[in-house]
């Protein structure tokens, strides 16, 4: 636990270096430097991911690791919103932010983690939150699971992504623990299994993996994507999968784009022979969830090319998961005539199914960023290259 002369330096410098923090340790009194520096280094990141903690002064901040790893607070709260029961185990505690959120739907959470001191700091947090519905477990929560005869209601996991030489993992079947292995365990003691999935997966090949997937949530925190949730129950019989792209953005605003998987596969998409007034980006969510053909069958729109994820109507859509800009012209991809249409050279320049990257082509036609002037260098129908220079809508027109 840490002290009270280290706490009361701790709330007192929260702007402070960390790493001047420890240089100070012989000149400070009663105070644990390293400690200090490090609560002030992740009070400094809580501030925004986690505001409940950092206005509990209380709130003692675990190893650098969970913190990095945790889930936010606006995506936790968005998780415990879809599933909800008497008892819930999570298997991969960590930080414990998604079991404080869970300890809201559920009656009773149990939280399980391997790392002893860990799950300890956990524990006083959970005290200091006045989560009283929340058991810790310290341990192989795997162990527990098989002998326990706990009736759960439903089993979170969110397995390690990477590896002992620190690298980074995505594919189910390398995280750990490996959900796969353990399937028939889980199936054994609840029907529903939520997992937490890096941003990176392959949603297509871990559908193949994975059976009896109901639902699939890819989340985005203003505009990054952040995790994506696979939703395992293990009653389903209908073999169709729900995926949900969902943007939470700012503190409170929703924005959620859903479909069926197998829609996406047999749907035929219209392409534009030209385009029309209005140009439309879908949101990071969206991208990647994959629901491409979807998307223009539903909100009517034409798409530039088959592999260009960008969409053309001569309609506004108030309601449109993703970005709207109004076509002013479209240049080909030439120095000269971008410096006709904008003579500051200043513009925001994204590039979409292009083969150069944009440090490459801002170089070559001479770009500065900035201005209200957008630039979406991509390939059409035919598949020409073109550059369609546009402004952003961001209010009804």
């Amino acid at each position: 636990m840490i002290n009270k002369a280290t706490k009361e330096f701790i709330l007192n410098n929260e702007k402070a270096n960390p790493t001047d923090v420890v240089l100070m340790s012989q000149k400070l009194i009663d105070v644990d430097s390293k400690v200090a520096a490090h609560q002030i280094v992740s009070r400094q990141k809580a501030k925004k991911k986690l505001p409940a903690w950092y206005n509990n002064i209380d709130i003692e901040y675990p190893a650098k690791v969970p913190l990095e790893q945790s889930s936010s607070e606006r995506a936790a709260r968005h998780k415990a919103s879809l599933i909800k029961g008497k008892t819930l185990i999570d298997l991969t505690g960590g930080m414990g932010v998604d079991d404080w959120a869970f300890s809201y739907s559920f009656d009773q959470v149990i939280y399980a983690e391997r790392q002893e001191d860990l799950s300890e700091v956990t524990q006083r947090n959970f005290n200091v939150l006045g989560r009283e519905n929340i058991t810790v477990i310290s341990g192989d929560s795997l162990q527990w699971l098989a002998e326990s005869d706990v009736e759960l209601d439903a089993i979170y996991i969110d397995p390690a992504r990477r590896d002992k030489e620190n690298r980074k993992l995505v594919r189910i079947d390398e995280c750990e623990p490996n959900v796969l292995e353990h399937i028939d365990l889980f199936q054994q003691k609840s029907a529903t299994l939520l997992i937490k999935l890096s941003p990176m997966i392959d949603i297509k090949h871990t559908l193949r993996q994975l059976e009896k997937v109901t639902d699939v949530w890819v989340v985005a925190v203003d505009g990054e994507c952040k995790e994506v949730l696979f939703l395992v129950d293990f009653q389903n019989q209908l073999d169709k999968t729900n995926i949900h792209c969902v943007d939470l953005k700012g503190k409170e605003e929703t924005v959620t784009f859903s479909f069926i998987h197998e829609d996406e596969e047999y749907l035929e998409v219209e392409l534009a022979s030209e385009l029309q007034q209005y140009l439309y980006e879908p949101n990071a969510s969206v991208m990647k969830g994959g629901g491409f053909k979807v998307i223009a069958s539903q909100f009517g729109l034409k798409k530039l090319h088959l592999n260009t994820h960008l969409y053309t109507s001569d309609t506004l859509l108030e309601n449109f998961p993703g970005r709207r800009f109004l076509i002013n012209k479209t240049v080909p991809v030439q120095k000269k005539a971008v410096k006709k249409e904008i003579p500051n050279a200043k513009a925001n320049l994204s590039v979409r199914n292009f083969p150069q990257t944009v440090d490459q082509l801002k170089a070559k036609l001479k770009l500065k960023d900035g201005g209200d002037t957008y630039i979406f260098a991509t390939t059409i129908l035919n598949n020409e290259k073109i550059l369609v220079v546009c402004e952003r809508v961001t209010t009804s027109q």
